[in-house]
Order: C-alpha cells, then structure tokens, then sequence
C-alpha cells in the first residue's frame, strides 16, 4: 500500500475512535491470551466501529 493512502485515512480520525481501536486490540489480545472466545465479540464490535466510524445516536456526534 502506499504510505501517503495510510496517512490520508487517519488524518479525519477523532480521538474517540483512537479510543475504540485501541480497546478492541486491548480486548482481542485478552481473548487470545485468555481463551475466553465470549470476549471476541465486543472486541470485533469496537473494531468496527473504530473503522468505520458508526455508534452515535440520533447524529449527535459531531464530525
């Protein structure tokens, strides 16, 4: 991938979905190291919500 691509992508984030992804990595690593699969699911959750920038209610985030 091209480097400039990467940076262009992270450059709108906010720091709620730097918030999100590193809890869904913080939860995945836990799942793996815990086999606790049940964990997955929020941390896949989170995880999408970090990429693709959803979970507000009724539009109240400000973007």
């Amino acid at each position: 991938m091209n480097l400039k691509k990467i940076t262009t992508y992270f450059k709108p984030w906010t720091p709620m979905r730097y918030i999100r992804l590193g809890l869904a990595l913080l939860l995945l690593f836990q799942t793996i190291d815990s086999r606790v699969w049940v964990l997955g699911i929020p941390a896949a959750y989170l995880l999408i919500q970090a990429v693709f920038n959803f979970g507000c209610k009724n539009d109240s985030c400000v973007r």
